[in-house]
């Protein structure tokens, strides 16, 4: 009888628009979860029933699916650096022994008394591995902040780029016993032995034919296995030539002594001046000979002492650097970021994680900012997506579809007295 179906269709535009409310409210609740993503119902009509005339007569609606909403979340900004958010596509990646492989877009991270780093539930972050000397590796895995110091390294090259005053007059060779009182021009520099100990030197400069000058890397004896503490002792010595446009010409070094106490002996250190013109150079990037008062305005060696780790940082590439305490900075990995086709298909965990599924397709991990992945923002957290406003008008429509359906019942009922009474009359 339609009136008896009618009462099933009617029940059925009930259960359709309360699990829709409960989707709805569960969008409300989670309005200032970070990086929470809105879902919304999808109805469908329930197969038409169809009378022996041919005419068809629906049977009511159903919740055919629920579809995550994975839009932009705005970007906020924190005081934290380890606080993450994806501007674009992908998911950062997590790892734990009850979920297994996840993915959010929650980036409140932290490092945990290991010093892994991980989300607020202790699931570690994936990140491609770092060597030792910080070049980054295809391997995915777990990412934690080494807390080994990093190995001193001995200065092999040092930059100088220095002005030597043209119109200086020609002073003959340096006195080596007193260099403070016969040199025209000098400027102290550092560089580093093999165990990490500072050593001062001093350039001493002096013009000895015309365009033409020598220079004497000394420093105290005390610092040099074999020297004698208190007398300036030279370490490398050289020469240095320029064209009559002040250009430098040539350069031509030796090292004396680089035997430093307690260090490896015969250190290895060579001198940069610049761009000399019979090295093809243009001699005015460097080291030059104008007419003005001599300075030096570049001084960079590649040594360093041991240092251990103070700090980190997370670039827009998901690169985790480490600062270290004799100021190098060290790669200590690179963050993965997964996508997938159907990203709307993804599973929700809970505990803001989502998990593929076999609608969702597998990932496709790679490094931030590649082949459409979104890029990585340092203290930030991305917000929920959810649209406070509209979600208030889908429960109205929803509620107005439960109390409509809920009318349906009740004058279903009604008619189905009328029929019962009919014997009685």
């Amino acid at each position: 009888m339609g009136v008896v179906s009618s009462m099933s269709t009617a029940i059925s535009g009930l259960e359709a628009n309360g699990q829709a409310l409960g989707v709805i409210t569960d969008n409300i609740v989670n309005a200032n979860t970070t990086g929470f993503k809105a879902s919304r119902s999808e109805f469908q009509n329930i197969l038409a029933e169809t009378s022996g005339s041919g005419i068809q007569i629906g049977r009511g609606a159903g919740l055919a699916g629920v579809t995550n909403i994975l839009s932009q979340g705005s970007v906020t900004h924190t005081d934290r650096p380890t606080d993450l958010a994806i501007s674009g596509n992908g998911f950062f990646i997590l790892k734990g022994d009850a979920l297994g492989q996840t993915y959010t877009r929650d980036g409140s991270f932290r490092f945990d008394k290991d010093g892994w780093l991980v989300n607020l539930n202790g699931y570690r972050v994936q990140a491609y591995e770092a060597t030792p000397t910080g070049a980054i590796s295809g391997k995915l895995t777990d990412i934690r902040i080494p807390y080994n110091t990093i190995a001193a390294k001995p200065s092999e090259q040092v930059q100088l780029h220095v002005n030597l005053d043209a119109r200086a007059p020609i002073g003959g060779p340096i006195d080596l016993t007193k260099p403070e009182e016969t040199s025209q021009f000098n400027t102290g520099i550092q560089v580093f032995d093999s165990v990490g100990n500072a050593r001062p030197l001093t350039m001493y400069y002096n013009k000895t034919a015309e365009n033409t000058w020598e220079f004497h890397a000394m420093t105290d004896g005390g610092n040099l296995s074999d020297g004698v503490p208190g007398e300036q002792t030279v370490v490398v010595q050289g020469t240095l030539s320029f064209d009559q446009n002040g250009r430098l010409e040539n350069v031509s070094q030796n090292i004396v002594n680089t035997n430093f106490a307690g260090a490896v002996a015969d250190q290895n250190i060579q001198f940069s001046f610049g761009d000399p013109t019979d090295q093809l150079g243009t001699g005015e990037k460097g080291t030059t000979q104008y007419g003005s008062k001599s300075a030096m305005f570049r001084n960079v060696q590649d040594g360093w002492a041991s240092g251990v780790l103070t700090d980190t940082s997370i670039d827009a590439d998901g690169m985790v650097q480490g600062v270290y305490t004799n100021g190098q900075n060290r790669m200590l990995g690179q963050l993965g970021v997964a996508r997938f086709e159907a990203t709307e298909r993804l599973s929700k965990m809970g505990d803001n994680q989502f998990r593929e599924s076999v609608l969702s397709g597998q990932p496709l991990i790679g490094k931030p900012n590649t082949n459409g992945r979104g890029i990585v923002m340092t203290k930030s957290l991305e917000q929920s997506n959810v649209d406070l406003a509209h979600e208030f008008v889908q429960m109205i429509k929803a509620q107005r579809g439960f109390q409509a359906s809920a009318k349906g019942v009740t004058t279903a009922n009604e008619m189905l007295d009328e029929v019962v009474n009919l014997k009685s009359r």
